[in-house]
């Protein structure tokens, strides 16, 4: 006696669910992925300055002070005849140079800095970039000479009792700092939240 298998078809609902299945998977990944990419650039940008940082301090040991600008992108960093770095790195996705500072007729010293994609990335807070870096304010992350620190932004009360963008609160001895927030959360009426002077703001170093 010959037994006939039946064939089991799926059903519309199966059919429907799966589809379901497969759609969410693509959403999630398709959302996903510029996340991901935004990370590595991220990375990258670390890894580039940290690199800089650790190749201008070699270039230090042997001139005794820090080049006054940066090769441009993809150009080697020399210090006479010796390669320090055959191919000098700029930002992966602007392809524009990190941005590098030393003092006017002053190369002691010196500071790098870049811009973050990922505004919540845990390296920005321990940069001291959390209002933002750079005497124009507009980077959020850093790395300097052991000699000296970043600019380091942040809003505060003024003597004047406004609120206002200083780049070096330290310098003015404000004893509060309201980092992103440009209303310093409504504080500057008191006397206790006020800096001591107004010379932190718009320092060009």
């Amino acid at each position: 006696m010959r037994i006939v298998k039946k064939s089991r078809s799926f059903s519309l609902f199966e059919i429907l669910i799966t589809v379901l299945l497969l759609s969410a998977l693509i959403v999630t990944s398709y959302l996903a992925i510029p996340k991901l990419i935004e990370k590595a650039y991220d990375a990258r940008r670390k890894t580039d300055l940290n690199k800089i940082k650790t190749n201008l301090e070699i270039y230090y040991d042997s001139a005794k002070e820090f080049p006054a600008t940066l090769p441009d992108c993809g150009q080697p960093l020399v210090y006479k005849s010796q390669i320090l770095m055959s191919s000098f790195p700029c930002d992966p996705v602007t392809k524009l140079p990190y941005y590098y500072q030393t003092k006017s007729g002053d190369t002691q010293s010196f500071r790098l800095y870049a811009i973050l994609a990922n505004s919540q990335d845990i390296s920005i807070a321990k940069a001291g970039c959390l209002g933002g870096c750079g005497s124009d304010c507009n980077y959020n992350y850093g790395v300097s000479s052991s000699n000296t620190g970043l600019v380091q932004c942040s809003y505060v009360c003024s003597p004047s009792k406004r609120c206002i963008l200083y780049n070096d609160p330290s310098v003015s001895d404000c004893p509060k700092l309201y980092y992103n927030d440009s209303t310093c959360n409504n504080e500057c009426s008191l006397p206790a939240n006020r800096c001591h002077d107004e010379s932190g703001k718009n320092i060009p170093y």
